[in-house]
């Protein structure tokens, strides 16, 4: 079984504990089509990297909004972040433009939207973003120095931030672990956060995207207020209420279409 499968597994399994709180582990075998010896194995790293709890044959979210590595990342809402990334390559003028990119699962959308492009040259201190970016070998990328965060693959610290200072960028696209018009815009990490802080500060327009999970929520490590930036892009599913919040604090607000039928978060259990 390969690793995407296993990603997509735990992916699951988050879903379910995000509806119910618990889970009977004996059902999941046949809800997820593997043996119990798989399973087992899935819980077993899911316990040993801080996902979840196992006890009496159930198992329970260890903490709820930890940060999820980045590949279990990747099988979520991927139907969101496919088209916010189609549509912020869309905003890029097209012209020869020196920009910035994070990291991230819908920074990686982006870059693969992009990377059909010529005349950009990316600086990115995103390792999946970086060979998303080079895929079709037409963009010149720059990767930042800096010291890698696992849960992320991003490079972080003051060799990625000295890297970053360096350039003045016409635009700087970022993620976001959560957006909220009073916290603003932030990560679960203080080191990512201060990556995106010195994007967004050497950038002339500034960029973030986020699928609407990441709406109305607060991470403790602040990147800037809402206001600092000029457009979010997200989608559809996003709470009414929250976009128009931050409208009017006067950031653009895009939003892409998503049918109600995809990537709805929701998984159907037993």
């Amino acid at each position: 079984m390969t690793d995407r499968k296993r990603d997509e597994r735990i992916s699951i399994v988050l879903k379910l504990l995000s509806q119910r709180g618990e889970l009977q582990v004996r059902f999941l075998p046949q809800a997820l089509g593997v043996s119990g010896a798989t399973i087992r194995r899935d819980l077993a790293l899911m316990e040993e990297t801080g996902l979840v709890r196992r006890s009496y044959g159930k198992v329970t979210a260890a903490r709820r909004g930890a940060e999820l590595p980045a590949s279990v990342r990747h099988s979520q809402h991927t139907e969101a972040k496919r088209r916010i990334g189609a549509l912020t390559s869309s905003l890029i003028p097209y012209r020869p433009l020196t920009m910035a990119l994070s990291g991230g699962t819908t920074m990686d959308f982006v870059a693969k939207s992009l990377a059909t492009r010529s005349d950009l040259t990316v600086v990115t201190n995103g390792l999946d973003t970086a060979a998303s970016l080079t895929a079709r070998q037409l963009v010149h990328v720059v990767v930042t120095g800096g010291t890698a965060r696992f849960l992320s693959n991003d490079l972080v610290g003051k060799g990625a931030e000295e890297s970053l200072r360096s350039y003045h960028f016409d635009f700087a696209i970022i993620g976001a672990d959560g957006i909220s018009p009073a916290a603003g815009i932030t990560r679960h990490s203080s080191r990512g956060a201060d990556i995106d802080r010195v994007m967004l500060e050497q950038a002339e327009h500034k960029i973030v995207v986020a699928d609407s999970s990441k709406l109305g929520r607060a991470r403790h490590a602040k990147v800037a207020d809402v206001g600092f930036v000029d457009t979010i892009v997200t989608d559809s599913h996003a709470n009414p209420a929250v976009i128009a919040a931050l409208r009017k604090t006067g950031v653009a607000t895009t939003t892409v279409v998503v049918p109600p039928t995809v990537d709805d978060g929701r998984v159907r259990f037993g």
